[in-house]
């Protein structure tokens, strides 16, 4: 009898420990959640979040850095062509210029060595019909000496001719003493049927005037 009581006290604790346990699980799902649990939700969001702005702000970035290339390789390298093209350009208009300064200054010294010769070659005619005048003038007083009044009057008049070709080519200062020398030699040809000694003389003065006048143009000559 002591066991079967036993055995219904044994019966009647296991009923009572299975009514306490599902009364305490419902407990235990009922409970509401804790801070903690709430903060960890609420972090792991944040996190996605700064995921995804970091994400975009490296997606914009990647976009400027390709736009500005783009940018460069559109805009600048043909810039830097085209700057290149007109060095290029600069330089070759520049080689020309130094060629042309070349041509130029070859072209002024052989104006200059013309000039010279020209100069030259004028002395050289001035002193030539100086030289022809003082023919002229010696060939009339010869034949003053040899009384051939015709004769004297040719190479007189030969010799105003002359004149008049000096007159053309000389300077201020040589026109001057040139003219003077023309009025001597229009006495004499005046003289040449009147007085033949003062013709005479006039030829005289003449060809020492000359002759003068000769020896300070090869004096001045360079």
């Amino acid at each position: 009898m002591n066991a079967n009581n036993l055995e219904g006290e044994e019966e009647r604790s296991a009923k009572e420990a299975e009514s306490i346990e599902p009364s305490s699980g419902g407990a235990e799902a009922l409970a509401p959640a804790t801070p903690t649990a709430e903060f960890a939700r609420e972090e792991s969001r944040l996190g996605r979040f700064l995921r995804q702005l970091v994400r975009w702000t490296l997606g914009v970035l990647i976009l400027i850095g390709v736009g500005f290339v783009a940018a460069l390789l559109l805009f600048y390298i043909p810039m830097r062509r085209e700057a290149a093209t007109r060095a290029t350009e600069l330089s070759a208009a520049q080689t020309r210029i130094e060629e042309l300064e070349g041509e130029l200054a070859a072209k002024a010294q052989m104006e200059k060595l013309y000039q010279e010769a020209l100069e030259r070659l004028k002395r050289a005619d001035f002193q030539n019909n100086l030289l022809r005048l003082q023919l002229e003038v010696a060939s009339a007083r010869i034949y003053l000496y040899q009384d051939q009044k015709e004769l004297a009057g040719t190479a007189m008049r030969n010799a105003q001719s002359i004149f008049k070709a000096l007159q053309t080519g000389a300077t201020p200062a040589q026109r001057t003493a040139l003219s003077e020398m023309e009025a001597r030699l229009d006495l004499a040809l005046s003289g040449l049927e009147k007085d033949l000694y003062a013709a005479q003389s006039d030829l005289d003065v003449l060809a020492r005037r000359l002759s003068d006048f000769s020896a300070s143009l090869t004096a001045s000559s360079p």
